[in-house]
């Protein structure tokens, strides 16, 4: 599974790679699929002048006995090499053609199965391309050995390439590769996932040839978030159903001040803690300054580490921001709360009561109750003043993509507003 912003090499990587399969053994059989007819007979014809070009042949000395035409059948939608065992040795078909019958020893290829922007939100036509795969498209493979290669933009949460990578996620963890950057790998070795965004975790174009940085950070300035997470961060949030998203949700670019300018907050901070259980949750303690009344999140913590890795900053963020109150919902490990009372004791910090929330409601139910409130009581910095790759710049990203409406990754920045709604109770 690959996905990358428009216009980077997707299709032209995977043109050449089915040419070098052809030099490796003239015995594979490929089949080539996209959204339209033109773009896949456009494929099949730039593989035919790869294999046809007397460079090629410098490379693949076998290829030298046909000269200029290596071809038994030229077809452009179905033409086969000469001195080939299988029936095709390339299939190219619109997503609406007609496969049944057809096989494909070494590689089914499926590269932008979605028509652009115009398809991005209609789910009918995200539906049918899955029912194709799961009905038909995945029994065309020619024995064990045939490699499903999807490549693509990624334009929804329901495209095929987000439902798959979610399917195969379902059989084996995917885990983060140890030597590649932006590549997943699962844990049985089945099935390897690439998702390249435009702007890396620093804000930095990943492909200046492609875009520089500073149009990057244009482009996502005039570009609205569900476009810009999908098709060019390769990190798909839903189009709709997102009741956290950024302009439904209070801001502000100061702390309040009285009439007399004086603070209308008071000098300690409150700050809840959504401690990890498994490794794909983030660690999320947001910090808060309040008036009594509304809660201004002025930083937080939200990371995707082992709690045994964040006990430091825990207390570092304590001390700098004068937490008074720490509320952890734990309903796992009870030791953390006293490992944290000891670390502030041995500093001499007695000021911090940390108290233990446990809840029996499942996450998505008390997101949903505590909405309004979140919505009406939590103001949070301006977008504008905190960086995308930090820990704050992270955790509204959580919040503003949370949906009731479709399946979330993580849910933590929603589920540790809710702790502080629930104040009263705990």
């Amino acid at each position: 599974m690959a996905s990358y912003p428009p216009s980077t090499g997707k299709s032209v990587s995977l043109t050449y790679w089915s040419a070098w399969l052809y030099g490796v053994n003239r015995d594979y059989s490929i089949i080539r699929m996209s959204y339209s007819d033109d773009l896949v007979a456009g494929f099949s014809r730039s593989i035919r002048e790869i294999v046809s070009d007397k460079r090629y042949r410098n490379v693949f000395p076998e290829y030298q006995q046909y000269g200029d035409n290596p071809f038994a059948t030229k077809e452009v939608y179905n033409w086969k090499l000469k001195d080939s065992t299988v029936p095709a040795s390339h299939i190219a078909v619109s997503r609406d053609g007609q496969v049944t019958g057809k096989r494909a020893n070494k590689a089914m290829i499926f590269d932008d199965m979605t028509k652009g922007a115009e398809e991005a939100t209609d789910s009918v036509v995200h539906q049918n391309l899955y029912n194709k795969w799961t009905g038909n498209w995945i029994n065309r493979r020619d024995g064990d050995s045939t490699k499903f290669v999807f490549a693509g933009t990624m334009w929804s949460p329901e495209d095929i390439l987000n439902r798959i990578i979610e399917d195969r996620e379902k059989i084996s963890e995917l885990i983060p590769s140890k030597q590649f950057k932006y590549v997943w790998e699962s844990k049985d070795g089945s099935t390897v996932v690439i998702r390249v965004p435009l702007l890396d975790e620093n804000d930095e174009t990943t492909c200046e040839a492609v875009m520089t940085t500073e149009e990057a950070r244009q482009l996502r300035d005039v570009t609205d978030d569900f476009q810009w997470a999908c098709v060019y961060q390769q990190d798909p949030i839903p189009a709709e159903g997102l009741d956290f998203a950024d302009e439904l949700l209070n801001h502000f670019d100061r702390l309040p001040v009285n009439e007399d300018g004086t603070p209308a907050y008071s000098n300690y901070s409150l700050a809840v803690l959504d401690t990890t259980r498994r490794g794909k949750d983030n660690a999320s303690m947001p910090i808060y300054k309040t008036d009594g009344r509304n809660y201004y999140m002025i930083d937080c913590i939200f990371k995707k580490k082992a709690m045994t890795d964040l006990y430091e900053e825990i207390i570092a963020k304590i001390e700098e921001h004068h937490i008074t109150w720490l509320v952890i919902e734990n309903n796992t490990d009870t030791s953390l709360k006293s490992l944290l009372d000891k670390m502030l004791e041995d500093r001499g910090i007695y000021y911090c009561i940390i108290t233990e929330k446990y809840s029996t409601i499942k996450k998505e139910k008390r997101i949903k109750d505590n909405q309004g409130l979140i919505r009406k009581l939590m103001y949070f910095k301006d977008k504008k003043s905190y960086k995308p790759n930090s820990d704050y710049g992270r955790f509204m990203k959580n919040l503003t993509t949370y949906s009731f409406d479709y399946p979330n990754r993580t849910d933590d920045a929603a589920d540790s507003r809710c702790i502080i709604c629930n104040r009263d109770n705990t």
